[in-house]
């Protein structure tokens, strides 16, 4: 409170905000209790004591301050802000105007230190600027900086103002997959989208594909049936569960057992098998160079297989060096990265079709273990082993940006590790008895079934007991909520402080990241329990709900 009214009173005092007042709550704590000595008013110094709006939490206080810094009014008037201190407003008459003077020793040019001759003078200058500091160069020095064009501004996510009344959940009439249709058989397992592309992978893993967008005329959208193709070699690609849930088919013409509809046996009889899109150069039956690659594991041979989503024909089958059943996998944002996670305890990190990457971050470990199994790469690289777990890995979560995996075993244990470095950066588990986070291996840890990472250094883990819990990438606990619900599917809205959940349950329920309050609920518990959940990325944000019933949901903003 002293430094801030010292900030707003005294034309002496200037303080610069490092980037960590917007990213990293850590800096406001002592964790380590160190001791960190007492003011002149013998006052003992340790945590900063916080503004009444921050509510005493370090994470309130930096979400609220990166929410101001990120808001509309910041980026209109952020040219202001670059005339003060890049632009014309830095010096002269336009910086008197403004208010906008400081010492003249601040000033880029304002003295030759070399030619002062006198000590005590030299002394008292170098003091002035390093206790001081200088103003930055002056970069634009005729006219005002633009400001933000229109074009630039990104439209506004589904879930920006959440409001059950601004939105409608349709669930399209022709479609592939559903009870009546037979052109796709059994539960949504994975839902991709592609520009205005929706791509839905069913539990009889037929890929069938459709358009979706806003049109003039549309209400409340343009939905419309493209293909339904089978992924080729299916019968050879069928995990050890799939197979033998074909068992209930043959013994049960009409598709029923025990009072189970076969779809939905054979949804639970391969929910362990994961599916992502990336980006990569393989020969494609159409004009662009640049083909999506399928990814998927969860096989009876314990591989990644990569199809071409042109033609679907396989382009790659490895283990990558796993001496186990590959149990999930997580390619990152931009396509080129992914996370294994295996029985064997270890998680791996693959280049996909990136030569130069790969050779920039590939550790000699990787590459001596593969040689050691006799490992060939074609268009993949192993770049990584990742170690720290001592169970079979549950669920994996990558982000580029933040240049981190996240990483879950069945003991509880959760590790992060750096992508690019491969180092291990810290282990922690969610107590059974206490239900606090704590830094260390698991001893009672609660198992973890889900991870999803936000770029705000937030990562949220599903447990076995039903229960959501919040966790900073520095471990530290944000907050939790039990939701009484075991989820299929869980993902981040990456434009807004969102999590969507779809679980047995039947509803997408709708919670903000910081609290996990629930904000609202959409129920297609008509369709069966949600199996998968995908965002949009066109300006017109859509939510996909697929269900076990076979059949995909829209969620869409009214007009």
């Amino acid at each position: 409170a002293g430094c801030w009214r010292s900030c707003n009173t005294s034309t002496s005092d200037v303080k610069e905000l490092l980037p960590e007042f917007f990213s990293c709550p850590e800096i406001f704590e002592n964790t380590n209790e160190f001791p960190l000595g007492q003011t002149q008013s013998k006052m003992s110094i340790d945590k900063v004591k916080l503004p009444p709006w921050a509510k005493g939490s370090p994470h309130e206080f930096i979400r609220l301050h990166r929410l101001a810094l990120e808001s509309e009014y910041v980026s209109n008037n952020l040219h202001h802000w670059i005339d003060l201190i890049f632009g014309c407003k830095q010096r002269g008459s336009a910086a008197l105007a403004a208010h906008n003077l400081f010492h003249y020793l601040s000033y880029e040019g304002s003295v030759d230190i070399d030619k002062v001759t006198d000590d005590l003078e030299r002394k008292a200058i170098e003091g002035h600027i390093q206790n001081f500091g200088q103003t930055p160069s002056q970069l634009i020095t005729k006219e005002s900086h633009p400001s933000q064009s229109r074009h630039e501004e990104e439209p506004n996510p589904l879930f920006k103002d959440l409001c059950l009344e601004n939105m409608r959940c349709d669930t399209p009439k022709k479609q592939f997959g559903g009870p009546i249709n037979k052109s796709a058989n059994g539960a949504i397992i994975s839902i991709h989208a592609l520009g205005d592309m929706i791509f839905a992978i069913h539990s009889d893993f037929t890929l069938c594909s459709y358009r979706l967008y806003h049109a003039r005329g549309a209400v409340p959208f343009y939905f419309k049936n493209e293909k339904a193709r089978v992924l080729e070699s299916q019968d050879a690609s069928l995990s050890h569960n799939l197979i033998r849930s074909e068992k209930y088919k043959e013994g049960n013409s009409v598709g029923q057992m025990d009072g189970t509809d076969f779809s939905e046996k054979r949804w639970h009889s391969i929910k362990n098998v994961s599916f992502a899109i990336a980006l990569g150069s393989y020969p494609s039956d159409s004009s662009s160079d640049t083909s999506h690659l399928l990814i998927s594991c969860g096989y009876f041979d314990d591989c990644v297989k990569m199809h071409s989503f042109d033609s679907l024909q396989l382009q790659s089958s490895q283990n990558g060096g796993h001496r186990g059943r590959i149990t999930c996998l997580e390619v990152g944002d931009e396509g080129d990265l992914m996370v294994t996670g295996s029985d064997d305890a270890t998680c791996r990190i693959w280049v996909i079709d990136h030569e130069a990457l790969a050779s920039a971050i590939t550790d000699g470990f990787a590459k001596s273990s593969l040689i050691k199994d006799g490992f060939e790469e074609t268009k993949c690289f192993i770049s990584h082993v990742l170690l720290g777990h001592v169970t079979p890995i549950q669920c994996v979560a990558i982000c580029t940006k933040l240049d981190v995996v996240v990483s879950a075993s069945q003991d509880g244990s959760i590790c992060i590790h750096n992508i690019r470095s491969g180092k291990f950066v810290r282990s922690l588990h969610i107590d059974a008895k206490t239900k606090e986070v704590n830094e260390s291996c698991a001893d009672n840890g609660i198992p973890v079934k889900k991870l999803v990472v936000h770029m705000d250094g937030i990562f949220v883990a599903h447990l076995s007991d039903g229960s959501l819990h919040a966790i900073s990438i520095n471990g530290q606990h944000v907050s939790s909520n039990h939701i009484g619900e075991q989820l299929n599917a869980m993902i981040i809205c990456p434009k807004s402080e969102t999590l969507i959940t779809g679980g047995d349950m039947g509803s997408a329920r709708i919670w903000n990241l910081h609290d996990l309050s629930l904000q609202c609920t959409i129920d297609v518990k008509k369709h069966g329990a949600i199996t998968s959940l995908a965002l949009t990325p066109s300006e017109s944000q859509f939510l996909c709900i697929g269900s076990s019933n076979g059949l995909l949901s829209v969620l869409s903003r009214k007009h």
